[in-house]
């Protein structure tokens, strides 16, 4: 790359650099990387507590394995979803030219999987549970295996890709809320009465 190439702008390579969505972004990819984790963890109870189940006789086949399916696929999908926005992030950023509109499409298709897969998980390893006694290992690596199949989903699958940027991560969603709530309940202690009679008598001095 020679010393002309070095020095185009970002923005005639057409390039657009947006530091406050990057930051959103930054706070997101962590969220998303820790669903993944968290995928990975359910994915291990599932297959313990299948492995489990499967050693009895009277055990049928369908719940383990639509258990393990959806584990699966919502690992796969917080996966998907981490590519896409860390693909966005390049170009927010100024790394790399990213197409952000192809990315679009993969991430919705993907967020509904993750809703399917998202109920299909727990009720199956719910079904598991119900074949065990608390008493066996297989019940709670179940339960743990639901557990973590939910919040994958709620925390990384069903985070579609938006070029305008992440809407925030979970906390910031909370601190939004309770403001938009603060700012309604000051406005609800306002007089109308009170403001109409300030506002004539400022009439009257003008």
């Amino acid at each position: 790359m020679t010393s002309q190439d070095a020095s185009v702008a970002p923005a005639q390579l057409g390039i657009r650099q947006q530091p406050a969505v990057a930051r959103r972004t930054a706070r997101l990819l962590t969220q998303l990387r820790l669903a993944c984790g968290v995928a990975v963890v359910g994915l291990v109870c599932n297959m313990m507590a299948s492995r489990t189940l499967l050693r009895l006789d009277d055990t049928s086949r369908l719940w383990p394995t639509l258990a393990n399916l959806a584990s699966v696929l919502v690992l796969l999908v917080c996966a998907g979803q981490l590519y896409v926005w860390r693909q966005a992030q390049l170009e927010w950023t100024g790394v790399k030219d990213v197409s952000l509109m192809h990315l679009i499409t993969p991430s919705a298709l993907a967020r509904w999987v993750a809703g399917v897969c998202g109920l299909m998980g727990p009720f199956a390893a719910l079904q598991m549970i119900e074949q065990t006694s608390y008493q066996e290992a297989a019940h709670w690596w179940g339960l743990a295996g639901a557990m973590c199949t939910i919040l994958a989903t709620a925390f990384g699958g069903i985070h579609r890709f938006d070029p305008a940027g992440p809407p925030g991560v979970v906390p910031q969603q909370l601190h939004r809320g309770r403001q938009v709530v603060s700012d309604a309940s000051l406005a609800a202690q306002v007089d109308p009465e009170e403001d109409t009679l300030v506002l004539r008598r400022q009439a009257q001095q003008d």
